[in-house]
């Protein structure tokens, strides 16, 4: 009698659950195909925003705070096909297929589970996929017939550029150094390494180089290189406040003598060469010139590219909802 029981109810009951299931389901696919944009005839789903932002494993409230701007990046593209429609401009598919194929081989090694694995993980079908292709040619090209190239920025705005961001431009004293590191081998005493350290500077002072000591007895990751640690800047580079001291207390070629640094429990004894010293200052305008002229170009080009994009949204029609 029981059994029956259970069995009347549990045929009323399957039902309302896979009712609730399909309700479940169903309430998802309409959050996934909800529109967050419309750009002209075409649109921009939350599924698509959420995809996007889950290669970067975003966090839900970094989702929300961001949707903003993976949402405006979309429409800009969009604006952008449009655009190049308008102009009666189309890329053949063959070039699509020819650039889907070397991103197969580039990316994935001509692995074709690999690619499909990728694309399961995005939720993306191989002709999304190329869909997404085309999308970025159109628009990179049409962005790039607003480049502006180093060429094209006069001395002058460089000239004011540098003054204006003076700061930008300011160096810290920085040293190059070499060194010799020893470390104790087993139970080995600290006073041996020291007996061995102090030998070590005898024969730099008799006028052997201490690069070629540096290759013979030290044990650093630095010893192929001659103990060389290439140029540092004091606070920022240098954090053992041991090494710190006697880098920017020696002068030019001077050695110092065996001293000892503790890490974590562990002891090791140190020689330091500084090889050179050079002071704080201002980086001049002729080393820094072709930086300059090329954050300008990119300021110049960023600016002309989102009056463009301004533009082309004017003459479309563009509804952008945003996450409650």
């Amino acid at each position: 009698m029981g059994i029956k029981v259970y069995k009347h109810c549990l045929q009323k009951l399957l039902p309302l659950i896979c009712l609730q299931s399909f309700c479940d389901a169903n309430d998802q696919l309409i959050e996934i195909n909800r529109i967050a944009a419309k750009v002209d005839g075409s649109i921009v789903t939350w599924g698509e925003i959420e995809r996007s932002m889950e290669q970067f494993n975003f966090t839900d409230t970094e989702k929300k705070t961001r949707a903003a701007e993976f949402i405006d990046g979309k429409v800009d593209r969009l604006l952008a096909i449009s655009a190049f429609k308008s102009k009666g401009m189309a890329i053949p598919d063959s070039y699509i297929e020819q650039e889907y194929s070397k991103r197969l081989i580039s990316e994935f090694n001509g692995d074709r589970r690999l690619f499909r694995d990728f694309l399961r993980s995005k939720g993306q079908t191989v002709s999304e996929y190329k869909d997404e292709i085309r999308e970025e040619i159109v628009y990179q090209h049409m962005l790039s017939s607003r480049k502006r190239l180093k060429a094209d920025v006069s001395p002058n705005r460089v000239e004011s550029y540098y003054k204006e961001n003076e700061l930008k431009f300011k160096t810290d004293t920085r040293v190059r150094l070499r060194e010799i590191m020893l470390i104790p081998i087993a139970d080995e005493p600290i006073s041996v390494l020291l007996q061995q350290a102090n030998k070590i500077v005898r024969e730099v002072e008799s006028g052997k180089p201490f690069e070629e000591l540096a290759k013979s007895y030290g044990q650093s990751r630095y010893r192929e290189k001659g103990g060389d640690w290439g140029y540092l800047y004091s606070e920022r580079e240098i954090s053992t406040p041991e090494i710190r001291e006697q880098a920017f207390s020696l002068k030019e070629g001077e050695v110092s003598k065996p001293f000892t640094v503790e890490k974590s429990g562990n002891i090791a004894v140190y020689i330091m060469q500084l090889i050179k010293k050079e002071s704080s200052g201002t980086r001049p305008l002729s080393e820094v010139r072709s930086e300059i002229e090329s954050q300008i170009a990119r300021d110049i080009e960023s600016q002309e590219q989102r009056k463009w994009l301004s533009q082309v949204k004017e003459r479309s029609f563009v509804k952008i909802s945003l996450p409650n």
